[in-house]
C-alpha cells in the first residue's frame, strides 16, 4: 500500500520521543534549552563484525588490528554517539522519502516491461 501519510507505528514513535524530551527538560526552569536529550539507545552488537569494520574504515577512526566484536561495538558505539543529527531535518527527509517512494529499490529496478 502506497503511503499518503505517515503510519501510525511512525507518528506515534515521533510522538514518544517528543513526550520524553518535554517532560525532561520541564524539570528545569525553563530558561535553558535541553541539554541531555534521551535518546534511545542503538544495539550494535545486532550487526555483523564485517559491517562494524566497514563502519570504522568509513569514519577513519584509530583503533590497533585485530578487534574483536565486543571491543568494536565499544568503540564505535562512543562515536556513534558523538554524531550530531538535526531531528527536524532528519523527519523532514523521512516523510519525503516515504511520500515519494524513495525507500523503495524495487521501484528503481524496474524497466517498465511487465
Amino acid at each position: 500500500a502506497r503511503h499518503l501519510y505517515i503510519c501510525d507505528f511512525h507518528k506515534n514513535l515521533i510522538q514518544s520521543v517528543r513526550n520524553r524530551r518535554k517532560r525532561k527538560g520541564s524539570d528545569d526552569d525553563g530558561d535553558s534549552p535541553v541539554q541531555d536529550i534521551d535518546t534511545p539507545e542503538v544495539d550494535l552488537y545486532q550487526l555483523q563484525v564485517n559491517t562494524l569494520r566497514r563502519y570504522k574504515r568509513h569514519f577513519k577512526l584509530q583503533t590497533r588490528p585485530g578487534l574483536n566484536k565486543a571491543q568494536l561495538v565499544e568503540i564505535i558505539g562512543c562515536h556513534f554517539r558523538t554524531i550530531p543529527v538535526n531531528e527536524k531535518d532528519t523527519l523532514t527527509y523521512f516523510i519525503y522519502s516515504v511520500k515519494n517512494d524513495k525507500n523503495k529499490p524495487y521501484l528503481k529496478m524496474d524497466s517498465g516491461i511487465h
